[in-house]
């Protein structure tokens, strides 16, 4: 509930940091929007966390795909593997040094 509460708070904050942008008529020159993007951000992170733990604690139904559907359209099978052509040993020696050999 700790977390749910500073999340609740840095809402409330950003909420209060747009109205007092327009409040104050900072509108748009620097500071205002600066203002407005600070806050934006910083709603928007912890919306975004306020989501999650609402989704963790189940206070969010979380969203199930149709089981008719599964059901209906089998899996595919997997292909079968292909067994890899065989090459011809050479009889020539191999040197694994550069500049030796042919």
């Amino acid at each position: 509930m700790g977390l749910v509460g500073i999340c609740l708070l840095v809402l409330v904050l950003s909420a209060a940091g747009l109205a007092s942008d327009f409040l104050t008529r900072l509108g748009l020159d620097l500071d205002g929007l600066l203002l407005i993007l600070c806050s934006l951000l910083m709603g928007l992170l912890f919306l975004i966390a306020l989501f999650s733990i609402a989704m963790d604690q189940g206070w969010i139904p979380a969203r199930h795909k149709k089981e008719s559907a599964a059901a209906a359209a089998p899996a595919p099978k997997p292909a079968a593997p292909r067994a890899a052509p065989v090459k011809p040993q050479s009889e020539e020696a191999v040197s694994v040094r550069p500049g030796e050999g042919k």
